[in-house]
C-alpha cells in the first residue's frame, strides 16, 4: 500500500513531463517575417503592398498570425540566418542561399529590366547577349540584391545604394547609366519620384536581366520550419485555386500567371 502514492507521484511527473514536451513542440502561433520597402509588392503603406494584404490571408489558412518587421534588405537575410525571425520575403534563390535557407512555392512571377534615363533615347543598346557587353556602363542597384554577384562576376562597374528610390535618383542625376529593377517596381518608383516630363525620359532595355519568381525564405535551422513551410505552401496554393490570390494581385496591379 505504501507504494501507491509513489506510483501516483511518478505517473503525475511523467504526465507533466509529457505535457510540457508537447507544449514545447507546439507550432508557434505568431511568426515574424522580416521585409523592406518594395512597392507594389511589399510596403509599410498598405495600399502599396500586395504581400502585406495577401500573407495575412495565408496566415489565417495556416491558423497562425504573421508579424511584419521592416528593416534594410541585408538585415532581413541576417535576421533569418540568426533565427531572429522565421522568414523574409520576397527573395530570389542563389546557390549560396540554398545552402542555408529553404524557399516557399513562388509568391509571384517577375522580370527584371535594366532601366536607363535618356531624353533622346540615344546611346544605349536595345538588347545584349552577355553582361560583359555592358562594361562601358556604370551599373546602379541595391546592395545585397541577387544581381550583385552576377555583376561582380562579369566585372561590371557598380555603384550600389540601399534602396530602389535612391538607385533611380542616381540614374536620373547621371551618376549611373543602368539600374536593374523588377518591371513593376521600377515603373512604380519612376511614377512616384519624378514629374511627368522626366518620367517620359526613362526607358528599359528590351532584353530582361532575369525572368523568374520571388519567394519566402526561411532558415533550415528554424524550429519546425519544414512543417511550417509545407503549411504555408498549402495555404498559398488554396488561395490561388479559390481566386483570392488573383483578386488581391489585381488590386495592386500585379500580373498573374495563368
Amino acid at each position: 500500500m505504501a507504494l501507491k502514492p509513489a506510483l501516483n507521484a511518478a505517473a503525475l511527473a511523467i504526465a507533466l513531463l509529457t505535457s510540457f514536451c508537447g507544449a514545447t513542440q507546439a507550432a508557434p502561433k505568431v511568426l515574424i517575417i522580416a521585409t523592406s520597402e518594395l512597392p507594389p509588392y511589399v510596403s509599410a503603406s498598405d495600399q502599396d503592398s500586395f504581400l502585406s494584404e495577401l500573407l495575412p490571408k495565408v496566415a489565417k489558412e495556416m491558423g497562425v498570425k504573421f508579424e511584419f518587421r521592416f528593416m534594410p534588405w541585408p538585415r532581413c537575410e541576417r535576421a533569418v540566418e540568426d533565427l531572429q525571425v522565421w522568414a523574409t520575403m520576397p527573395y530570389v534563390p542563389t546557390p549560396e542561399r540554398e545552402q542555408k535557407f529553404l524557399f516557399s512555392e513562388p509568391l509571384y512571377a517577375k522580370q527584371t529590366l535594366l532601366f536607363y534615363y535618356s531624353p533622346t533615347d540615344q546611346g544605349y543598346p536595345r538588347t545584349f547577349t552577355t553582361l560583359e557587353e555592358l562594361k562601358r556602363f556604370k551599373i546602379g542597384g541595391v546592395r545585397g540584391y541577387y544581381y550583385e554577384a552576377l555583376f561582380n562576376e562579369a566585372g561590371l562597374n557598380l555603384e550600389l545604394t540601399t534602396s530602389e528610390d535612391s538607385s533611380f535618383k542616381k540614374l536620373r542625376a547621371g551618376r549611373v547609366d543602368l539600374v536593374p529593377a523588377v518591371d513593376s517596381v521600377g515603373w512604380d518608383v519612376i511614377r512616384k519620384n519624378f514629374p511627368a516630363e522626366e518620367r517620359a525620359a526613362f526607358h528599359a532595355l528590351e532584353k530582361p536581366l532575369a525572368v523568374g519568381h520571388n519567394y519566402l525564405m526561411t532558415s533550415r535551422s528554424y524550429p519546425q520550419t519544414q512543417q511550417l513551410l509545407e503549411r504555408f505552401n498549402h495555404a498559398l496554393g488554396k488561395l490561388r485555386r479559390n481566386g483570392v490570390y488573383r483578386q488581391v494581385a489585381e488590386r495592386h496591379g500585379i500580373a498573374v500567371e495563368n
